[in-house]
């Protein structure tokens, strides 16, 4: 057999495994719409009216300080809030406690996360729907696990909006399954929408 011919039947080989390669992985690919589970978590979904109507406190603060603690066997930040204004509950500050955590004071430290999870920085403006139902004494949690927790940025034109991430929680509505979505809104109307709600109870 020639160098020519040799070299020609090793390169149609070649071609047959990298095609064959690639149609395995096309069998095997997931459809675009599917879910993926391991990033996320599962929550009923939330309307807003449905959260006004859950939640004990509605505040908009300042997020003074975060600390983890342990509660059993499960690591919980507790984010202390300064209120700045009010919808429901009169408090000046309060607690949220958002599941997961890290304990730095171990010779290894340990960290617990749970996606989709409702997170509170230090200095972070926030508006939240909290649900008085909480494993920790004296502390709020957040409703419809993060659904009720919305950051307040301001926007290149300078004004106020409220904005919420749920791409890593799966929710479950009356239609079936979906993935989360990113929103903002102005933080003006957002206030009025939940003035309205409030009005209606």
């Amino acid at each position: 057999m020639s160098k020519t011919t040799l070299a020609t039947c090793l390169l149609i080989v070649t071609a047959l495994l990298v095609s064959a390669g690639w149609a395995t992985k096309a069998v095997n690919a997931p459809p675009q719409d599917m879910i993926s589970t391991p990033d996320t978590s599962l929550a009923v979904e939330l309307s807003l009216d449905d959260m006004v109507k859950q939640s004990d406190a509605i505040v908009i603060g300042n997020c003074t300080e975060t600390k983890s603690v342990w509660i059993d066997r499960s690591l919980v930040t507790l984010a202390t809030v300064s209120v700045t204004e009010s919808f429901k509950d009169e408090a000046s500050t309060l607690t949220a406690a958002l599941p997961g955590g890290v304990d730095v004071n171990r010779k290894v430290p340990v960290a617990m996360t749970y996606p989709g999870a409702p997170q509170i920085r230090p200095g972070e403006d926030v508006f939240l729907f909290l649900s008085a139902e909480s494993d920790v004494a004296g502390s709020y949690t957040v409703a419809g696990f993060s659904q009720g927790k919305f950051s307040i940025v301001t926007d290149e034109d300078g004004q106020k909006m409220v904005s919420r991430d749920l791409k890593k929680t799966v929710l479950q509505g009356d239609n079936g399954v979906r993935r989360g979505q990113s929103s903002a809104t102005p933080l003006a109307n957002f206030k009025a929408e939940v003035k309205g709600l409030l009005n209606k109870q």
